[in-house]
């Protein structure tokens, strides 16, 4: 999963930080693409649109790709979501994940297990039976107004969101679990689930539309998920990320 552009960030980061790979403003930078990402790929209802197009949201953007090394992707979603027109991206958020065509296809499918594990209703049911068994672990419930199926990218990306928020105060508070622990939960969503899944994602995004703010968060995400993990794989691996079995 390395290519050159993703170890070119990665040592760029290193030699203008001179932090390891666990500083605390690295990822409080990835909480707030992850948030911001989680909340473009949702149904963009007034309220939250509006918080997430907001000046200070578009400020936080731009100064964590900066942070992260992912100046042009994060300047991208800024642009687009600083133009965007509620009615507009509703409509495309429709016409892209909520209607199928004639031959009952979605144009793109927001679910996880159809892209890790296909057909296979079984393998399908056991993934997101995982993706939910991680948000009960890290003590969450579904909002009861969720209608979309547990293993949606927007739900994914809010694990990763507060994952990495929990990196920021991991060590620092009582009561919170320790860096390593958590950093093994990021692992696991990141190899087992996120690290195909998004990549695909986002090449079906970029085939199926042209609007600027869908084809900025495809290449944002996928470019935020695949530093990550490359910059994972550079690191030594625990135990607890390795033993698990089969996702």
């Amino acid at each position: 999963m390395h290519d050159h552009d993703t170890d070119e960030r990665i040592r760029t980061e290193r030699d203008t930080d001179g932090c390891d790979t666990d500083d605390h403003d690295r990822h409080g930078a990835r909480a707030a693409l992850y948030s911001a990402l989680a909340g473009a790929f949702c149904y963009p209802e007034p309220e939250p649109f509006a918080d997430l197009a907001a000046p200070e949201t578009l400020s936080a953007i731009g100064e964590a790709g900066e942070r992260l090394g992912l100046e042009a992707e994060a300047a991208a979603l800024r642009e687009a979501l600083a133009a965007a027109q509620l009615d507009r991206v509703q409509a495309t958020h429709t016409e892209l994940f909520g209607l199928p065509s004639d031959d009952g296809e979605y144009p793109v499918v927001p679910y996880e297990a159809n892209y890790t594990v296909r057909e296979d209703i079984g393998q399908q049911q056991r993934r997101i039976a995982k993706v939910a068994g991680a948000v009960d672990a890290l003590g969450f419930d579904f909002d009861d107004e969720f209608d979309e199926r547990q293993d949606h990218v927007a739900v994914e990306l809010e694990l990763l969101q507060v994952l990495a928020a929990w990196r920021v105060v991991a060590g620092r508070t009582d009561g919170v679990e320790s860096e390593a622990e958590v950093a093994d939960i990021e692992t696991t969503l990141l190899d087992e689930h996120l690290v195909d899944f998004v990549p695909a994602l986002a090449a079906d995004l970029r085939e199926a539309t042209d609007d600027d703010l869908y084809r900025a968060a495809a290449d944002l995400a996928e470019a935020l998920v695949t530093t990550d993990h490359a910059r994972r794989e550079a690191t030594p691996t625990t135990a607890a990320a390795t033993d698990g079995g089969e996702p």
